[in-house]
């Protein structure tokens, strides 16, 4: 079987199956596990690299209002790979290549493709619906009883990190500059974690919030799990958060409970990794791992 995945979570989910040698293409943005880095990249973002946060946002949006798509994909590869699957997403065109975005580049090449080639679209939104994409996998590549193990052995993980709900109150931040809210399966790893998701419900979408809803909310911790950044990008941004003077006053961030994480690997993807930002986030507050606290820097003249 020769399979295509745009998503990262797909390009996982495969591997944990054991049909790694089956992917012939992925997303440029597929990096995990290493040897992925490696395989074949048949997608490339419009946004250039290095872009602060501001200008991505406003890049987004102005390509949103448009309908201009914001990811390449290179057709002729895919046709000459001929897959018999191809695994894309419909849940965030911001995020990477859709069902639609796909469709649309080969509608007008299917023809040239076998008969058997199939495209499926993953679309979880909370980890009970990440189960059932991978169950979705199972089917599509004749691997269920695979498939079911897997689910089985990842509600098992689910209940160990599972703890206490406390009333301790955390706002995630997807993104600071403008601010975001927590969407999708993070409420739900919030919860997880024993914590309240202080704004957003496990299902919902990321919204754009204000600094004064920011100061309203007055959370007791603020995590940064800026969307595709790792920990010690994360953790460079926090500044940013002791430098802004709109909630700089609030006590959580006065009192220095502020902490980042790696948000690419294991909160942004709706893959079964989300378990392990669970454990990341009881370690870090509750255990107070200091790898994922951030201090304020002191400047001295």
């Amino acid at each position: 079987m020769k399979i295509v995945s745009l998503l990262p979570a797909a390009s996982e989910i495969i591997c944990d199956m054991g049909l790694s040698n089956y992917l012939c293409a992925v997303s440029h943005e597929c990096d995990y596990p290493d040897f992925i880095k490696g395989i074949k990249k048949v997608t490339s973002s419009v946004i250039p690299n290095n872009l602060n946060q501001n200008s991505i946002d406003s890049l987004v949006k102005k390509a949103v209002e448009n309908d201009i798509p914001l990811y390449k994909v290179d057709k002729d590869e895919i046709l000459k790979i001929n897959p018999d699957l191809i695994i894309t997403q419909g849940l965030c065109d911001v995020c990477s290549i859709s069902e639609n975005v796909i469709e649309a580049t080969l509608k007008n090449n299917l023809c040239t493709l076998t008969s058997k080639t199939k495209i499926i679209s993953l679309n979880g939104t909370t980890f009970e619906e990440i189960c059932s994409d991978i169950m979705m996998i199972g089917k599509a590549v004749n691997k269920e009883e695979t498939a079911k193990k897997i689910i089985a052995e990842a509600t098992r993980k689910k209940k160990r990190v599972t703890r206490k709900t406390t009333d301790k109150s955390i706002l995630l931040l997807e993104w600071i500059d403008p601010y975001f809210t927590p969407g999708h399966w993070i409420p739900e790893q919030i919860e997880m974690a024993g914590f309240v998701s202080i704004v957003g419900n496990k299902g919902e979408k990321s919204i754009e919030i204000t600094p004064k809803d920011i100061e309203d909310l007055n959370p007791d911790f603020i995590g940064l799990i800026c969307c595709g950044y790792n920990l010690e990008e994360n953790k460079s941004f926090a500044e940013n958060i002791y430098l802004d003077e709109r909630i700089n006053h609030i006590e959580a961030i006065q009192k220095e409970r502020i902490f980042a994480f790696d948000s690419n690997s294991y909160f942004s993807r709706p893959s079964l990794r989300i378990l392990d930002g669970v454990i990341q986030l009881s370690s870090a507050i509750l255990d107070k791992n200091p790898k994922f606290h951030c201090k304020k820097i002191r400047l001295h003249k």
